[in-house]
């Protein structure tokens, strides 16, 4: 099967847009659990702590988006990013928008003449989310 740009999901960093190099990304997301167990009790009791989200994405690139990927990646600060998980209608599983470091970045050549490339965004602070349209 030939590689579909942008199919699975859609992600912009930085105002770039990675659509149509994107074979597959991840959103994960992770919550602290606070042990608050009293002494005494039988059974540990736990509240919910911090929040965290990382987005893990796979591309094969060209020209066009790698100054824009060097830039975010040497970015001192949080930039700006917006995720889709899926594509708009059918597929569609929301949006995340929020500001992120690139904390990993990685390209490689291969046979066929281009370069696979990833990049991981460590969330930074909020986000938000939009439900499927």
């Amino acid at each position: 099967m030939g590689f579909v740009a942008g199919y699975i999901a859609s992600i912009s960093v930085d105002g770039t847009s990675y659509e149509n190099f994107t074979s597959s990304a991840t959103r994960s997301a992770l919550r602290d659990a606070i042990d608050k167990t009293k002494l005494g009790q039988d059974r540990r009791t736990y509240v919910s702590g911090l929040g965290d989200s990382t987005i893990d994405v796979q591309m094969h690139m060209d020209t066009t988006v790698a100054a824009a990927l060097e830039a975010a990646y040497e970015s001192t600060v949080p930039v700006a990013y917006v995720f889709r998980a899926g594509a708009l209608g059918t597929n569609d599983l929301g949006q995340y928008a929020g500001t992120a470091i690139v904390t990993d970045f990685s390209i490689a050549g291969d046979a066929d003449g281009e370069w696979d490339s990833s990049f991981a965004l460590q969330g930074t602070g909020d986000y938000t989310y939009t439900p499927p349209v």
